[in-house]
């Protein structure tokens, strides 16, 4: 069964509202692998039938947090930049 965007918001919220400091952030972490490394929800929010390369899957009323989807084609580059008191958790899918 794939994993779904509902059940990754789901369990990234649970994993915030547990332990909002460092150690959830690392779960949040290893949910971001788990749904990169997910073939089906790869294909439904990174695949080649996005419109666009950069767009909000989901945005988290209570805690604020957001899912976004870059599915950049071709190479990018991204001058260093500071994400100020907010923080940014990156995945890769495999190639």
């Amino acid at each position: 069964m794939s994993y779904t965007l509902e059940q990754l918001a789901s369990d990234c919220r649970d994993a915030l509202r547990a332990n909002p400091g460092p150690a959830g952030r690392e779960s949040v972490r290893q949910l971001v692998s788990r749904a990169c490394t997910d073939e089906e929800f790869v294909a439904t929010h990174l695949g080649p039938d996005n419109e666009t390369e950069r767009k909000v899957l989901y945005e988290d009323p209570e805690l604020g947090f957001c899912i976004l989807a870059h599915a950049y084609n071709g190479a990018k580059t991204s001058e260093p930049h500071d994400h100020a008191t907010t923080w940014a958790i990156y995945g890769k899918r495999p190639v």
